[in-house]
């Protein structure tokens, strides 16, 4: 029994390894936004717009929405609007089109009868497809909106995570149960990552585009790590507060599967009657 507990030892770090991931979150405050403190999304609201904010999406990108409440149509300039990151000024507007296509093609073979040396294939065929242009500029008619998914945080979050100081607390999850967590928090200019919302959009009046400029202002308020709670367990995930953006990356999927292997060929070795002999 004791060479079998020996052998099933490499078993059990297997499986310790294969449960390995680390949870990154990154809570937002805004400056100058309103925040809903029961959603946790922000809104920042004029005689012209009401522009919303979410962080809440899977894919970690900043959901926004532009609500024109004039009843004059607004022109909002992607290429001249920018989400400014830590002071990085990252466009609205897309820098690249996707081209999607397909071949429709036959394929002929020519062999010559006097020899076997040669045997060409030729195609034939076409390609048709569409490319997604960026667009730079978008009209949002009276009393309308538009809104739409940007940017990609989650490397920033991650990088952002490991490299602050941390220290250790406990919270609880849906089910009332206690998990432990590396927290950092911060207060504004003290924060490590900063987000600078700037619009640019243009007013139609009477045949003439006036121009205006409008800035929402965010930072990371509190940076969480944990792998001890599943996401869908953390209370505020399971709301979908809009103020939490969160990123799960698993570890040691691949020495899981060798050591796993191997521990299951020692312990079948250990367990049979005839190494015994």
């Amino acid at each position: 029994m004791r060479k079998v507990f020996k052998m099933l030892m490499p078993i059990y770090c297997a499986v310790f390894l294969s449960a390995c991931s680390s949870n990154y979150l990154m809570t937002f405050n805004g400056e100058n936004v309103k925040k809903d403190e029961d959603k946790g999304t922000f809104s920042f609201d004029n005689d012209t717009l009401q522009i919303d904010y979410s962080f809440a999406d899977r894919d970690g990108r900043i959901y926004l929405r532009i609500e024109n409440k004039i009843d004059k149509p607004i022109l909002w300039d992607l290429k001249s609007s920018a989400l400014v990151i830590n002071g990085k000024a990252v466009g609205y507007s897309a820098e690249k089109a996707d081209f999607n296509g397909k071949v429709n093609a036959s394929v002929s073979n020519i062999d010559t009868r006097n020899t076997t040396l040669f045997n060409d294939a030729w195609v034939n065929g076409y390609i048709k497809g569409s490319v997604s242009l960026p667009k730079d500029v978008v009209l949002i008619p009276p009393h309308a909106y538009v809104d739409g998914h940007y940017f990609d945080f989650k490397n920033d979050v991650k990088a952002i995570v490991r490299s602050s100081r941390k220290e250790k607390v406990y919270m609880y999850d849906m089910n009332g149960e206690s998990y432990a967590v590396k927290l950092a928090r911060f207060e504004g200019a003290e924060s490590p990552y900063s987000l600078r919302s700037y619009l640019s959009y243009s007013i139609l009046e009477d045949g003439k585009a006036v121009p205006k400029t409008t800035e929402q202002r965010f930072y990371a308020a509190q940076l969480w790590q944990t792998g001890a709670v599943a996401l869908n367990n953390i209370i505020e995930l399971y709301n979908r507060r809009g103020d939490v953006v969160a990123v799960k990356e698993k570890k040691g999927q691949g020495a899981m599967i060798v050591g796993g292997a191997l521990a299951l060929t020692a312990v079948a070795a250990a367990i049979d009657p005839k190494e015994e002999q």
